[in-house]
């Protein structure tokens, strides 16, 4: 179709429960699906809700599939008997993103209803349908066929029941005023199909569909009982929608056997000024539809199925729809919610910590938390409702130090890991230098050790453990280089003993020997002085028989010369 917005992503979705029914009469119980519940989680604000109401068989579902969804026999359920196909609230499960007329990007909900005045439902429960559909949209639209006559305003009594199914206010039993609750109330589009009258006031004027709206709901003169029950529809459509608007549409074939066909018949089969009135309705519907929002506050998917629980469990228990009720039920989902989303925001952040800093020092750990404790905060904030945020705000600082004790934990493990590490790594040239015997002494260690230890304190992050750490290795690598260097000291000096033992037992045998060789030679030397003092005695004996011979030969010769003489 020409001029559709709806694109192909949108339009690939499908009818799902938005608010099914489950048993029949006075049993029967409202509850939201949970693939609806399941989708709207999905859905970021501003999210725009248009709710389609009209009576049963007047080609409501027609207008939702081919004019709003533009989809062919995919779309909602469409019947062409006079039972009413959908039941409950249906919803498509493929937002149409939508640019308003200020440049605002909304998501687009378009929710199909249980037809009204159907033969198998009562008034009290197509007022709940009506109330259903009004309070969870943004944009109210109400299909009816012809013209907007005092038949017409009669289908709408059921606006006259708003105010006995929803309240404004707990524990206010007053009459609420129009007034109070249009400010909670949708935009209102009334669309009139099959409309064959002229667009022109009392003088034959050309009118505004706009203004012919206004004109049907200015109060008739008449006392009559039925004048005044039309008034009174009239003045709450006035008072209950400030924001309102009409679209007419033609007919959109003259070929009446075709009009039950029309779910699967070609735009180019309809009347020209048909789709060209389809395609302005199309256009006003996605850039008008506001935001759904709740006292100033745009809702997310979340908030509005928890909306959507609570007014379907008020409509179980048989109680009003109490709009401040259930708001204050959405906020306090949406803000326990909300704590769950800073809660998560935190322990992101902490594991992208963990994963790419830590272990960090205690002060840069500290100013971590409370950079993501802020920031966990601040989204708390922008998520919450409501003015009363303490318990929330106490709720996420109690789950945030839970949080901080554990990555506190794990930075201590890390550290500790770390510390270790590095202790080893500095340590180990040491290591080597003890194991090699390079420290004569432990003092020439301790001096290599305590230079070791600078290097450590410097490179290790300061947390708790650092000194622990530290401490407790330098101790085990103390004792160990201790024990080695006093062991190598002390084969040292076996080893030494031993050598001056071998050398005092060499001296001592050499001594020995010396002796030995000494009391030898000191027996020869005495041998050779008796040898020689017996010579010597020889010797002296001879020369005394020597002298005594040359005494004798001395005197013999005397004498013999005496004798001469």
């Amino acid at each position: 179709m020409a001029g559709s917005a709806a694109d192909e992503e949108f339009k690939s979705g499908k009818g799902i429960v938005f608010i099914g029914m489950e048993g029949e009469g006075d049993k029967a119980q409202f509850n939201v699906s949970d693939e609806a519940k399941e989708f709207l989680e999905t859905l970021q604000p501003p999210i725009a809700i248009a709710s389609i109401v009209g009576k049963y068989r007047t080609g409501k579902s027609f207008l939702v599939n081919r004019m709003l969804l533009d989809v062919v026999g995919n779309g909602f359920q469409v019947g062409a008997t006079v039972n009413s196909c959908t039941k409950g609230l249906w919803m498509w499960n493929k937002p149409l993103k939508c640019v308003q007329a200020d440049g605002t990007v909304v998501n687009l909900l378009i929710v199909d209803t249980e037809g009204i005045g159907s033969l198998d439902a009562d008034a009290d429960h197509d007022a709940k349908i009506f109330a259903l559909a009004l309070l969870l949209s943004s944009y109210f639209i109400y299909n009816s066929v012809g013209s907007i006559d005092e038949s017409a305003l009669n289908s709408l009594s059921l606006v006259v029941e708003l105010t006995k199914h929803i309240r404004t206010q707990s524990g206010n039993d007053a009459p609420e005023t129009g007034e109070t609750f249009s400010q909670f109330f949708p935009a209102f589009l009334w669309v009139v199909r099959d409309f064959a009258l002229r667009l022109e006031d009392g003088n034959g004027d050309p009118i505004s569909s706009k203004q012919y709206l206004e004109a049907a709901l200015t109060p008739t003169q008449g006392f009559s009982e039925g004048a005044e029950v039309k008034n009174r529809i009239r003045r709450m459509l006035l008072a209950f929608f400030p924001d309102r608007d009409c679209v007419t549409l033609k007919r959109p074939i003259e070929d009446e056997s075709q009009l039950q066909k029309l779910d699967t018949i070609d735009w180019g089969d309809l009347r020209p000024e048909f789709v060209e009135q389809v395609t302005g309705l199309r256009k006003k519907i996605y850039g008008s539809s506001p935001p759904k929002s709740l006292n100033g506050k745009n809702l997310d998917g979340h908030m509005i199925g928890w909306l959507a629980e609570a007014y379907s469990k008020s409509i179980n228990e048989g109680a009003s729809l109490n709009i401040g009720d259930a708001w204050a039920q959405v906020a306090n989902s949406r803000n326990t919610k909300a704590v769950e989303e800073a809660v998560s925001l935190y322990s992101k952040l902490a594991a992208e910590c963990k994963h790419s800093e830590m272990p960090l020092a205690s002060k840069d750990l500290d100013d971590r938390h409370n950079d993501y404790t802020n920031r966990a905060r601040k989204l708390l904030r922008q998520n919450s409702v409501g003015d009363d945020l303490d318990e929330f705000t106490t709720e996420l600082n109690t789950k945030i130090l839970g949080e901080y004790a554990l990555l506190k934990d794990e930075n201590e493990k890390l550290a500790r890991e770390s510390a270790l590490e590095i202790a080893k790594a500095t340590y180990a040239p040491i290591a080597a230098g003890v194991d090699s015997h390079a420290y004569e002494t432990f003092k020439v260690f301790e001096s290599a050790r305590l230079k070791a230890k600078q290097e450590m304190l410097a490179s290790v992050p300061d947390t708790p453990v650092k000194t622990e750490v530290l401490a407790c290795f330098m101790e085990s690598s103390v004792s160990e280089a201790a024990g080695k260097i006093e062991s190598k000291r002390t084969l040292d000096s076996e080893a030494e003993m031993t050598s001056l033992k071998e050398q005092v037992s060499a001296a001592q045998h050499e001594a020995s020997q010396t002796k030995i060789q000494l009391e030898k030679e000191t027996g020869e030397l005495k041998l050779r002085e008796e040898h020689v003092r017996q010579d010597l005695e020889k010797t002296k004996e001879s020369e005394q028989e020597a002298r005594e011979e040359m005494e004798r030969e001395k005197k013999r010769y005397e004498e013999e010369t005496w004798e001469l003489r």
